[in-house]
Order: structure tokens, then sequence, then C-alpha cells
């Protein structure tokens, strides 16, 4: 990954960070306060890095779906300061430029998103 570019991916994954963690807030808050109001609690004396794990137990399909992208964000920011940002988590390869432009927090090359994408349908297919 060009170190050009770097910067510029971190700084919107950042961001984004910050965007799924108050829309987490967001979606706790206004939901049933009796049962989220202790997990709003845990989530605010807990580091984010923690939060994927506090919410497990609670996951409704959109606080799942915005689970998994705080978790991909953290991954790539994780890898970034690891030196192994824009490699494919299945086969060590480059991921394209253009896809991680696309999404600082792709894990995959486009060979083997579609592959696991493949993969996924077929399981899905199953149940």
């Amino acid at each position: 990954m060009p170190q050009s570019l770097t910067p510029r991916l971190r700084a919107q994954l950042l961001e984004e960070v910050q965007q799924q963690r108050a829309a987490i807030y967001q979606y706790l808050q206004h939901g049933p306060q009796a049962q989220y109001s202790d997990l709003l609690l845990k989530l605010e004396s807990h580091p984010l890095s923690h939060w994927p794990e506090l919410l497990s137990q609670w996951l409704t399909p959109e606080l799942e779906a915005k689970t998994r992208r705080l978790e991909a964000i953290q991954a790539a920011l994780s890898q970034m300061d690891m030196g192994l940002y824009g490699l494919c988590c299945d086969c060590d390869s480059r991921i394209e430029r253009h896809l991680l432009v696309q999404d600082p927090a792709r894990q995959r090359c486009a060979h083997c998103e579609q592959s696991y994408q493949d993969k996924e349908h077929h399981r899905n297919r199953l149940n």
C-alpha cells in the first residue's frame, strides 16, 4: 500500500469508528431502556476494542451489522499499526488499491472475496 494513501485511509477509518460508536449508542438509547441501560453503562466503562464482545449477547440484526463493521474497522487499524494493512486475510496477496479506496476496512482481495461470497451463498442455501 503506498504510504501516501495510508494516512488518508486511516483518517477515514478513525472517523467511521466514531460514526459506528455513535450509531450503536443511538440504537441502544432508543431501544427498550430496561434492557439496554446496563449495557450502555458497560460500554461507557470499556474501551471500544471490547465492544464487540460486550455486544455479542445483545445482537439484533441491526446491531450485529454495526458490530461486524466495527470489528472490520478495528482489524484494519490494527493491521496498519502492524504494517500488514492491505494484505488479503485468506491468501496474503495485496488487496487491489481501488478496493481499499472503496472500503478501507476490506479484508480480502477480489478473488478471495468472490470465493468467500460463493461459499456463503452455498452455505445459506443449505440452511
